[in-house]
């Protein structure tokens, strides 16, 4: 797919939760383009600082209006200067960029969407786009953050038909822990098992998202989250490893990376060798916020 660099128009921004901000952004030719899943490259300013681009994933597209939002938290000088740029200023972007999410096929009676923290940004579209193509089908989304003050409202995600699960690593929303962890209880005292998958958030969260997925032969799209440079495959700096894949030799595999902005950052649960990464967790940075 082609990418598009254009200047887009800030339309508003307005703070969603502690320390989160959804911005939306007039660019015609790029929301036309856009996929749940992809994402862009933003300046944050003209001049030498921040020197980088920013990348943030589409939170939601207006095809008819030429605009797309984005959402984003404060953790850094580049998102702490995003969070200052008013109405009608200007930003410019390139994109749309990555592979994006795949629609299921046929007809699924039940899909789960597990979102970390600001991993709910790409989701948000994804489930406006199943209701659309599915109509029928049912919707289950474990969203999980740190405190109940950093979960954006999700009013217009149940207006979808959508059915919450909510959990906070302290208890002061929903089920107290890890959202993966609710997942699988939910899945397991109702006896649900999804046609397919959907999540993004912090690593950590991610392996263990893909492992039960794989345990339980569940399609999975996961996207990834990754320091990442030039959005473009160039610096290589978002390379995760990549399951090994079979030589011209039977008996030898070699090791192989995939990157998350040329190859991603939407991959399969079996895509990744979790194992050989070193997983921290931390705070989030960077993808799909920076």
């Amino acid at each position: 797919m082609s990418k598009i660099k254009e200047d887009a128009l800030i339309i508003s921004q307005t703070r969603e939760a502690a320390g989160t901000f959804r911005m939306r952004l007039k660019s015609p030719r790029i929301a036309a383009k856009a996929r749940p899943g992809q994402f862009v490259m933003l300046q944050v300013r003209e001049g030498p600082e921040p020197l980088l681009r920013r990348p943030f994933s589409f939170h939601a597209i207006a095809l008819e209006e030429g605009v797309f939002d984005i959402l984003y938290r404060v953790v850094g000088r580049g998102t702490w200067l995003l969070s200052q740029c008013p109405p009608g200023a200007r930003l410019n972007i390139l994109g749309p960029l990555g592979n994006g999410f795949d629609l299921p096929d046929g007809e699924p009676s039940l899909v789960f969407l597990a979102a970390g923290g600001i991993g709910i940004a790409p989701l948000v579209e994804l489930m406006a786009r199943l209701r659309e193509s599915h109509p029928a089908v049912a919707m289950r989304l474990f969203y999980g953050a740190r405190t109940a003050e950093e979960m954006i409202p999700t009013d217009a995600i149940e207006s979808l038909g959508v059915t919450v699960h909510r959990s906070t690593d302290d208890g002061s929303a929903g089920y107290h822990g890890w959202v993966g962890e609710l997942m699988k209880a939910t899945a397991e005292a109702e006896g649900l098992k999804p046609e397919i998958l959907f999540a993004c958030g912090p690593l950590p969260m991610q392996r263990h998202i893909a492992k039960w997925a794989l345990e339980k032969s569940v399609p999975a799209q996961l996207s990834l989250e990754s320091l990442m440079a030039c959005g473009l495959g160039a610096c290589l700096g978002c390379a995760l490893p990549a399951t090994s894949s079979p030589t011209s030799d039977p008996a030898v595999r070699e090791d192989h990376y995939l990157h998350v902005c040329k190859d991603g950052p939407i991959f399969p649960a079996g895509a990744i060798e979790w194992q050989k990464m070193q997983i921290h967790q931390t705070q989030p940075r960077i993808f799909p916020y920076s």
